[in-house]
């Protein structure tokens, strides 16, 4: 085997100069002449040798391992996309949805000029200049709806408030525009839920089934409301110069922009869920506020979301919400042309240690194109 010959040879290159090594020694450094000639044709001879001996074959797996290590970086880079994102949204929408995760007031007071609540089981009416106190009950598994209208009666003018929404956890909300002005629907599921309005002067007071007749409250008075179930609708009407504020700061999770559309035909029922979006922008807070416009009826969507309502008003036409929190599974659009909004690898590196990914990429670069080089100017 050349391997064999070669060491062989060079075992005897090496025997014969330790031979005249010690020669040297013993002569006091006098070598023959024959004996030095003998040793430089053993060497000439074993570099020929040497040099007649194809290149040993280069190994390859280190640079494809090297190459294929590259693109896998470079792929998870740019395709794969971080779990979880910071994001602010300033939107104009028609219906919002969200679940409240720990106990909270959703709503301080509220100056209404109509106040329609529905799914009641008891309806405790205080005394009247007209009427004296009353509650309202309805058997068990029946609702009950009411309807509260402030009126006037010469130079009083009735007032309906109210009160604010202390509610449990897990709360689901709702809220909705009507299509009528200053009119919102605020629907609310969850357990114990209870509920109060403030009445003072002439008010119009209408029952579900039993007409409507107008009651006095010479003080301001407190009207009860138990629901029957854990679900209830309340319907708003704001006076005309007023904005209806809920919490600042108020925490909310599972945040919703669709409202479910359902229609019944003979033999089937179809859902469809249309988005509630009319405008607004979404930021990146991770990507350095980076915004991206949002179009009216785009469909944004989020697998989980946690965050807080910097602002959640109903202004005339519409709810004007702002939200900042960390989402999950952010994509816009629907059926096959859904994608993902969140950011890649990439984005979020460039954005948040852009230096680092220079000064890496960089040296990681040099080192492979020095190990490429390397490989093919010396057999491994």
């Amino acid at each position: 085997m050349p391997g064999t010959t070669r060491d062989q040879l060079r075992d005897l290159l090496g025997q014969q100069a330790q031979a005249a090594s010690d020669e040297a020694l013993r002569a006091g450094g006098h070598v023959s002449a024959e004996q030095l000639e003998a040793l430089g044709r053993l060497a000439r001879l074993y570099e020929l040798y040497q040099a007649a001996q194809r290149p040993s074959t280069r190994k390859r797996w280190p640079v494809a391992a090297a190459l294929g290590s590259t693109l896998l970086v470079v792929s998870v880079l740019l395709f794969a996309r971080v779990t979880e994102t910071e994001v602010e949204l300033d939107l104009a929408l028609s219906e919002v949805s969200f679940v409240l995760p720990a106990q909270q007031i959703l709503a301080e007071a509220m100056n209404l000029s109509a106040l329609g609540v529905s799914g009641l089981h008891e309806i405790q009416l205080p005394q009247a200049r007209n009427r004296e106190a009353q509650i309202l009950q309805t058997p068990d598994g029946m609702e009950s709806a009411l309807r509260l209208l402030a009126a006037s009666n010469g130079k009083r003018r009735g007032s309906i408030g109210l009160a604010a929404l202390a509610l449990p956890k897990e709360t689901h909300v709702w809220v909705r525009h009507t299509e009528l002005p200053h009119e919102f629907r605020l629907s609310l599921k969850g357990n114990d839920l209870k509920l109060r309005s403030d009445v003072n002067g002439p008010v119009q007071v209408g029952f579900a089934g039993r007409g409507t007749e107008l009651l006095d409250f010479v003080t301001p008075k407190a009207v009860l409301l138990q629901p029957g179930t854990n679900e209830v609708d309340l319907d708003l009407a704001l006076p005309d110069t007023s904005v209806g504020m809920f919490s600042s700061q108020l925490s909310a999770s599972n945040l919703s922009l669709f409202h479910i559309d359902e229609f019944l035909d003979t033999d089937r029922t179809v859902i469809r869920r249309a988005s509630t979006m009319l405008s607004g922008t979404l930021y990146f807070a991770a990507l350095n506020d980076q915004e991206r416009k949002l179009r009216p009826g785009e469909m944004l969507h989020f697998v989980q979301s946690q965050g807080q309502f910097r602002t959640l008003r109903l202004q005339d036409d519409h709810i004007d919400l702002k939200f900042h929190g960390r989402v999950r599974g952010m994509s816009i659009g629907s059926g096959e042309n859904r994608r993902s909004l969140m950011p890649t690898w990439l984005e979020w590196l460039r954005a948040r240690h852009g230096l680092s990914l220079l000064w890496g990429t960089a040296l990681y670069l040099f080192g492979l194109i020095a190990g490429v080089l390397r490989w093919w100017g010396k057999p491994l």
